[in-house]
């Protein structure tokens, strides 16, 4: 009995090892049997394995090949576009065809993780629509004047700081960390998040490291390859902490709000407004926690970041630093006052700003999925529905083709005349095209704002535990290992 047992069990090892082997074998010939150029690799394992790979080599071997070429992650093939005919085709011509994005969320056991990005392209518009008036002109000038109150009251604390010499060292990721959650929180809620407090806690302490985690490799093979079954054994992308705590908040101030009778102009606002279309609830408060949860974690880091690796260039480059201030100063000079108009009339501050975005993109790559059959133009080649894409935006500002010597800071690739000149879609940091970053206006005024500020006031040098940034592996943003540490220096007017 128990040989036959035995004998039964190796039987189908066997079986299921050869089906294996054969499945592998024959998804390796995917490209190649569509008849397009691919890149050697390794299945299981494939290319890549996440989409926040730097991709630097792939890019090299495979630039040129048009329209494009073939890798995988895991065992699943993409297609990688790098040619920016064919990008603007994905992102802007023919985007209707590539309506999803493809990432991974389990709205039935983790409703956190069903927010806009994951959505799909349906719930994705009804969405985008909601939101697209809170980030308007009108309203984002409305809420300037909530932004320097909390710039100021960052300020006030970095005064603090400051040793009798006018001088002390600060972690820029922290310090503008805290800053972007306040204001991130405020324009979403309406609430005060407390980031800024003297006590160091809020909302930053408990969301900061704890979001944009890359899964561990099993979670990610199930996730990418295998995700009827990934949501079958109800995988999760976030902690449970991290999904309560946004749930909970959500729920206070709705209830809040509705036992007062209170209306704000805020993000949270055109959510309700949604939910009560009609007499009938389109999204339930743990949707609207979902979306304000992306909101809220995507813009303090974006905003944070970006301002900290901005100002450890200006650092690393005392020369463009002044250069910097000094746009400053005469935008303040001009109009009076760090206000709302001086901030469009600051071209050095966005060139900076721009280049630093170029060298850290918040996007690392932009990810599609086919939603309707497309004939690749010029070729018989089909994208069948379903097939997913890559383009490798970082990996694209590093090429010294569109930016000659690309590991150098230099603004001055963003006048207007060099950006004219410049070859459309090698430059994407917040996306392109109608499904670009909502937020990108609301994230580039915070910035504008931030910068301008601590230049006015505080000189910035490499402090002495400065070293050169290595990106944090555990993250799928563009995170410093180390953190950015700078002198700050208050300048004597």
């Amino acid at each position: 009995m128990l040989l036959t047992v035995s004998l039964s069990l190796s039987v189908l090892v066997t079986l299921a090892v050869a089906l294996c082997v054969y499945f592998l074998r024959k998804r390796a010939q995917y490209w190649t049997d569509q008849g397009v150029h691919s890149a050697s690799a390794h299945l299981p394992f494939g290319n890549i394995q996440h989409s926040s790979h730097l991709m630097l080599d792939l890019y090299r071997e495979l630039k040129g090949i048009a329209p494009f070429a073939g890798i995988f992650q895991f065992v699943v093939p993409v297609a990688f576009v790098s040619d920016p005919e064919m990008i603007k085709n994905v992102l802007v011509r023919h985007y209707r065809h590539f309506g999803d994005r493809g990432g991974y969320s389990n709205a039935t056991s983790e409703p956190i993780s069903g927010h806009m990005l994951n959505a799909q392209a349906h719930r994705w518009t009804l969405l985008r629509h909601a939101t697209i008036p809170a980030f308007s002109s009108g309203r984002l000038k409305a809420f300037f004047p909530v932004i320097v109150q909390l710039v100021d009251r960052l300020m006030e604390g970095l005064h603090k700081k400051l040793d009798t010499s006018g001088e002390c060292t600060v972690e820029c990721q922290e310090e503008f960390g805290r800053l972007a959650t306040d204001i991130v929180a405020s324009f979403s809620l309406g609430i005060d998040s407390k980031s800024l407090s003297p006590a160091g806690g809020g909302l930053y302490a408990r969301v900061n490291g704890k979001t944009f985690l890359v899964p561990p490799m099993w979670k990610l093979f199930f996730m990418t390859s295998c995700r009827t079954l990934a949501r079958a054994l109800r995988l999760k992308l976030f902690s449970h902490d991290i999904a309560v705590l946004f749930q909970r908040m959500v729920h206070d101030v709705i209830t809040s709000r509705r036992n007062h009778n209170v209306q704000r102009e805020d993000l949270l606002h055109r959510f309700l407004q949604l939910s009560e279309e009609n007499g009938k609830p389109l999204l339930t408060e743990d949707e609207i926690a979902a979306e304000v949860f992306l909101f809220i974690v995507a813009g303090y880091e974006s905003t944070g970041l970006t301002v900290s690796y901005c100002l450890d260039q200006l650092a690393r480059n005392p020369e463009l630093q002044e250069r910097a201030r000094d746009c400053v100063l005469e935008a303040r000079a001009k109009h009076g006052e760090l206000n709302y108009e001086a901030l469009q009339d600051m071209q050095y501050i966005d060139q900076c700003l721009a280049e630093t975005l170029r060298m850290r993109p918040p996007g690392i790559n932009t990810i599609r999925v086919v939603t309707e059959d497309y004939q690749v133009p010029g070729s018989s080649i089909v994208l069948r529905k379903g097939q997913n894409i890559i383009i490798p935006v970082y990996a694209i500002h590093y090429d010294p083709e569109y930016y000659p010597d690309p590991e150098r800071y230099d603004p001055d690739r963003f006048t207007p005349e060099a950006c004219k000149a410049r070859t459309p879609f090698t430059y994407m940091p917040f996306g392109e095209g109608p499904k670009m970053c909502i937020a990108y206006r609301m994230a580039k005024l915070q910035m504008r704002i931030i910068l301008a500020t601590v230049l006015c006031s505080y000189r910035f040098d490499l402090s002495d535990e400065a070293t050169k940034i290595r990106q944090a592996a555990t993250y799928t943003v563009l995170k410093s290992y180390d953190g950015v540490y700078l002198k700050m220096s208050r300048i004597v007017k």
